[in-house]
């Protein structure tokens, strides 16, 4: 987080666009009929299974007269409106949309083979704010999150799939029991911000409490929040997500720790993995109300590029091949002008005297086009659409690149950039 304030401070000589909600998209067919279909053979057996075996019978008898009939309803392929979008009927259905199902499964991986193998969680983060501001095809193809991010799909190491069944199950369960809690509570869609609120608030309260009885720490729900978050919209949604929302589910769960603990073997190791998810939710809650930080994740969403995100594989296949000036993976710092540096990232492509690439410094993507000359390259980046500029780079002999660039037409004065080939 500091690195981001610290950013938007950097930038603060150049005009701001106020934090506003991403655009709405058509999400219809976003996955293909196919992967539907695998969704509906493999997926929904374990939520109907979760739904009718654990969570209905954790319910109190004034609870099961007060509800009513309910039960679990996947015949919605999709939801064109909203990509993760899950909902409560009048008639006692809880409806999962299948994309909105594989949506949430995708990114959970994603976010487990990332940590696994020790790459920054960040980009999965940077993924979710570039569909919500981009939408489905950001670059004119549809940016599935698997191939995108470089995540493998299928048969997962054990440590990668222990690890996601944690996040994917405790967060579908988490929703499933928050749509319960619509139905107990009579909840009805209406366009009052506040009184929408109120009833996001009073079901989170009833997800926490039966999440408490079952003994299942909610730990994938502070991620998924936290990749919802760029869609989030109070002005036309009827779950809005606030920081006051999450704020009061943090209270909830805290308030909640003495049930989550009962008859654990380690009560105080469990203690401490409720308050770590309920830090984890403060900061969610810092990320939705904070226009600065809304307004940077707004920039990112518009500056990435879904090429930008597969990782560099350890070893990758130029590894032990020459390369020439330019060319490649590189990993370096980026400082400006005060003297303030941040880690970055770049790939370059070269053909002939053009180099195409891009660069990132937890901030999405800045894209580059230039001309070699020597071991000079002289080029232009720009980073979303609100900021630009020029760069001169020198190739030394070791094959690190320093430079300098600077904003609109200028190639100095921004600050510096060093980088050693990866």
């Amino acid at each position: 987080m500091r690195v981001i304030l610290a950013l938007l401070f950097l930038l603060a000589t150049a005009a701001t666009a106020r934090a506003e909600c991403a655009p709405a998209h058509d999400w219809s067919g976003f996955y293909p009929a196919e992967a539907l279909d695998r969704v509906a053979r493999r997926s929904t057996p374990g939520l109907k299974s979760n739904f009718d075996e654990v969570l209905l019978p954790r319910l109190t008898d004034r609870e099961r007269r007060a509800l009513g009939p309910v039960r679990l309803d996947l015949g919605q392929r999709e939801d064109r409106g909203h990509p993760m979008n899950f909902y409560a009927t009048s008639d006692g259905r809880i409806v999962l949309p299948l994309s909105s199902v594989k949506l949430v499964s995708d990114l959970m991986l994603a976010l487990a083979w990332y940590n696994r193998h020790r790459l920054p969680e960040q980009k999965v983060y940077d993924y979710a704010a570039m569909l919500a501001w981009r939408g489905p095809s950001p670059d004119g193809v549809r940016a599935l999150p698997l191939p995108t991010l470089g995540v493998p799909d299928g048969d997962a190491e054990p440590a990668v799939e222990a690890l996601f069944q944690k996040l994917y199950g405790t967060t579908m369960v988490f929703i499933m029991a928050h749509e319960v809690g619509h139905l107990f509570h009579r909840h009805r869609a209406t366009t009052d911000t506040a009184r929408s609120q109120g009833q996001e608030n009073e079901a989170d309260a009833f997800a926490v409490e039966l999440m408490a009885r079952l003994g299942a720490a909610p730990i994938g729900i502070g991620f998924y929040f936290t990749l919802a978050a760029p869609f989030a919209c109070a002005e036309r949604s009827t779950h809005p997500l606030s920081g006051a929302r999450v704020g009061r589910l943090v209270t909830s769960l805290r308030g909640s720790t003495d049930q989550f603990t009962r008859d654990k073997p380690s009560p105080s190791r469990e203690r401490a993995l409720i308050e770590s998810i309920a830090q984890d939710l403060g900061r969610v809650a810092t990320l939705l109300d904070d226009p600065d930080i809304r307004q940077s994740t707004r920039l990112v969403g518009l500056s990435s590029r879904a090429t930008s995100f597969s990782p560099a594989r350890p070893g990758g296949d130029r590894q032990g091949l020459a390369r020439q000036a330019f060319e490649g993976d590189y990993v370096g710092q980026w400082t400006d002008a005060k003297g303030t540096s941040l880690d970055f990232r770049m790939r370059l492509t070269r053909q002939g005297a053009t180099v195409r690439g891009s660069y990132e410094f937890g901030m999405g993507a800045a894209e580059l086009e230039g001309t070699v000359t020597g071991d000079q390259l002289d080029y232009a980046w720009r980073w979303g659409r609100d900021y630009f500029g020029r760069g001169r780079m020198r190739s030394l002999a070791d094959g690190a690149l320093q430079g300098t660039w600077g904003y609109t037409r200028r190639s100095e004065g921004g600050g510096t950039l060093s980088a050693a080939p990866r």
